[in-house]
């Protein structure tokens, strides 16, 4: 910008000597004196300044600070008693071992072990052995061996792997005949089980990122009699649990069960279970709906799976009510289990489908807890128990088929549990069903009542144990030889028995059964053993 006005006036200069003071003489001028310029003398006028008047007036300022947090890491405090009084802790003991004999001809032994490997592997075994032979009546005897072992192995990723063995040989004796007139050696009438059941299992052991739990669980067993009766079972068991909001489940099951019985004839049954549910739970409710569906030889069964608890105050006063169902399987395991004296070449395998309603109110308020049921249920083909006696060319032998009836069964049941002390418990528990059938007289073989009660008391830290047990139970209705229903007496069975713990490693135990004698027969013409003692000791190591 100074370059172009310094140029305009290098312009403009020049031509300024063509016009100016052209009627100026050309003579010359004379300066005389020098152009003073000067100022007139003025009064000064002072402005004092002065200040702005003061704002007396209060102002409301609004702030907006953003929060932000800031992470501080610390060491948290470290408390230290001042004092303490040291306890030993008690020693862990992995195993143990319980041997005794007793009257009539009673021998027990028992033993098992834990065993582990940091975080792993853990697993236990254990072994029992139980026999009696009562001299007063004939046969009247038996043997149990039992074998089991399981183990889990926990892998990577919150995974883990289980597996079980178990096997079983229990020998009993057909001694329900006429002592009088009858003799058997014991290889005559002779019964005995040989069981193995294998199984596994692959679950995740901790619930994992997305809340999902789920198992995969194979099972195998073989049956086998002493008269070559032979059974085999195969299931496959997949489950599935999704969790939302840590609480509520969303639950899918798949079960195929196939079972195939041999003798002179083979028979088989199988099933296929699907068993979805979805479980909501609140802190005064939970309530569940599924269903469980079952095919069968091409036919579909289905059952409701619905629940619905409120609890009135807390856990102490709850009320429930809801329908089950389920296609029930009656193999020649599960009937040899209940009734030991069962001839399965006069019985057949049959399902029964069991669809039931039930309503109740149950608590728990820490020193007492109880529950009480009313139900109400439909069984079709419910399996019964006849007596069958032309049987393996020994006539005169009392033994059992099952028969198939449909019934309405009421039933209404209760248990109750009081912690008087921390020494001093009482139980007891008590059921009775009534059967109304389409086309049977009676329900053969199958209690209405029953209860049974119990006290333990347990004084100087459990060092000492001293119980008692009540059983109790109705009639039974059976047909006799004479095809005549005969009902047996009322089972009025108390027992009694003491333990007590003299070392670390060393205690012993006393139990006195039936105390009343009492001959009931569960089975018709089984009379149950009578008064028998038992006695030994315990180690622990």
């Amino acid at each position: 910008m100074k370059k172009h006005i310094a140029l305009l006036i290098s312009f403009i200069a020049p031509l300024s000597n063509l016009w100016a003071q052209r009627d100026l003489p050309t003579e010359q001028v004379s300066i005389i004196k020098d152009f003073d310029a000067r100022l007139l003398e003025s009064n000064k006028i002072n402005v004092p300044p002065t200040l702005p008047p003061l704002d007396t007036s209060s102002r409301r300022f609004d702030y907006l600070v953003p929060q932000r947090p800031q992470a501080v890491t610390y060491d948290p405090p470290t408390l230290r008693p001042l004092s303490m009084r040291t306890v030993r802790p008690e020693k862990p003991y992995n195993g143990f071992v319980k041997l005794g004999a007793g009257a009539p001809n009673h021998y027990y032994g028992e033993a098992g072990y834990a065993f582990q490997s940091k975080d792993k592997f853990d697993g236990k075994a254990w072994f029992r052995h139980h026999q009696a032979n009562s001299k007063k009546l004939e046969n009247q005897r038996f043997t149990n061996n039992d074998a089991h072992l399981r183990f889990n192995y926990y892998l990577e990723n919150n995974l883990a792997v289980e597996g079980m063995g178990t096997y079983s040989a229990d020998r009993v004796f057909f001694y329900g005949y006429d002592h009088d007139s009858l003799q058997f050696a014991p290889e005559q009438v002779r019964q005995e089980f040989n069981l193995l059941e294998l199984g596994g299992r692959f679950y995740n052991s901790q619930r994992n990122d997305l809340d999902l739990n789920f198992s995969f669980a194979p099972r195998f067993y073989r049956l086998s009699d002493y008269y070559s009766n032979g059974e085999t079972g195969f299931s496959f068991d997949m489950q599935a649990t999704k969790w939302f909001a840590g609480k509520h489940a969303l639950r899918l099951g798949i079960r195929p069960d196939v079972t195939s019985y041999s003798d002179t004839a083979d028979q088989k049954l199988n099933n296929i279970y699907l068993q979805p549910s979805f479980t909501l739970h609140f802190n005064f409710l939970r309530l569940k709906i599924g269903g469980n569906f079952v095919n069968n030889r091409d036919e579909f069964s289905t059952f409701l799976d619905a629940e619905l608890l409120v609890r009135l105050w807390g856990d102490g006063i709850q009320v429930f009510g809801g329908a089950t169902g389920d296609l029930r399987k009656n193999t020649y395991r599960s009937l040899s289990e209940y009734n030991p004296f069962l001839q399965m070449r006069a019985s057949r395998l049959r399902n029964t489908a069991w669809r039931e309603y039930y309503g109740g109110a149950k608590g728990n308020f820490g020193w007492f807890s109880y529950e009480g049921r009313i139900s109400y249920g439909n069984a079709a083909d419910l399996a019964l128990f006849q007596t069958y006696y032309d049987s393996i060319g020994r006539p005169g032998i009392t033994r059992f088929r099952t028969i198939y009836d449909t019934a309405q069964i009421f039933g209404i049941s209760g248990t109750v549990n009081v912690q008087i002390s921390n020494t001093f418990t009482v139980a007891g528990t008590a059921s009775y069903r009534t059967f109304s059938l389409s086309n049977e007289n009676e329900a053969w073989g199958l209690p209405n009542l029953e209860f049974n009660g119990r006290l333990l008391f347990r004084p100087y830290d459990g060092k000492i144990v001293l119980k008692g047990e009540l059983y109790l139970a109705d009639d039974i209705a059976f047909r006799n030889q004479a095809d005549q229903p005969n009902f047996t007496d009322l089972l009025l069975d108390f027992n009694a028995g003491f333990a007590m713990q003299i070392t670390n490693n060393l205690g012993l135990f006393l139990d006195i059964n039936n105390i009343f004698n009492n001959r009931r027969e569960r089975w018709l013409d089984y009379p149950m053993l009578g008064t028998n003692v038992l006695g030994g000791l315990t180690i622990r190591f």
